[in-house]
Order: C-alpha cells, then structure tokens, then sequence
C-alpha cells in the first residue's frame, strides 16, 4: 500500500509541477504581448526612444535638370536614413542611374539615359547642395533632413 501512495502523490506532485509550467508560460505569452506595444507616453527609458533614433530619417528634394541635353527637369522628395549621400538619394529617386566607382567615391556618368560626352567632351552630370558645389564626390557628401540636391546636365564645364 506505500507503494501505490508514493505513485499517487507523484502523480500529484507531477500534475501540480505541470500546471505551474503551464501557468507560467501563459503569463510569459501575455507580458511578452505587452511588451510589444509601443508606448505612447515617450517615457524615458522605455527602449522606443532608442529604437527610433536607429530608424530616424531624414527627407530630402531631389531636382535632376536635363534640359541642356534636350531633357526635362524633374523633381522627386525622397525619404532616407540619417548618414545618407547625395548618391543615395539620386538612386532612392528611380531614376536609371550609370555610375562607377573612382578614387573620389561614385563617378555618376549618366542618368536617364543622358551621359556625359553626349553633347561633346565637355558635357556631364553635375551636382550642388542647397545651391553650393560640393567639395567631394557625391557618395561623400552627407545629406541632413531637408536638403535639395541638384543634379544638372551641363554641356560645357565652367567654374
């Protein structure tokens, strides 16, 4: 008869173990369901705040000027993540940009189809921010939110 209490308390002590495990897995499911609804107060220390500065991004205008190469002008604002170039937002465009990489960073030979030495050995894409040449190739150049970028067909280089 000892024999058959131990197995039934066992049994007990199983069953009982058993629907602690359950309990406690079906109140991890539940915080861990909580946990992933944003918070809405902005709290400090809430861990969005952290995940939001990865995702931060910035908008930027992007104008591409092909009239000299009897193109037209467009205009597109695109949307990107901080540390992003002026070539990233030419390409974040759409447009069918021709590039190649140089000793100065990425070489854009042509957009749209129009490349430089189209319209004679003087002629090719430039670039300006905010109206001012840049000093660096465009995959240098770091974009901050609310940049225009000019991207200009020339046929002639002037200074």
């Amino acid at each position: 008869m000892s024999q058959k209490y131990k197995n039934g308390t066992a049994e007990k002590i199983l069953l009982t173990r058993l629907g602690a495990a359950f309990a406690a897995l079906v109140l991890a499911v539940g915080l861990a369901a909580c946990g992933t609804a944003p918070a809405t107060d902005g709290a400090a220390g809430s861990g969005t705040d952290a995940a939001q500065e990865q995702q931060a991004a910035i908008a930027v205008t992007v104008e591409i000027d092909a009239t000299a190469g009897e193109g037209e002008t467009t205009t597109a604002s695109v949307e990107l993540s901080e540390g992003a170039t002026v070539y990233d937002a030419l390409v974040a465009t759409g447009a069918d940009v021709n590039a190649s990489d140089s000793d100065y960073g990425m070489y854009v030979q042509g957009i749209d189809g129009l490349a430089g030495g189209d319209f004679g050995d003087m002629s090719g894409w430039m670039f300006e921010v905010n109206g001012e040449m840049a000093e660096v190739g465009c995959s240098q150049y770091e974009l901050e939110d609310g940049d225009v970028v000019a991207w200009t067909y020339v046929t002639e280089f002037t200074e």
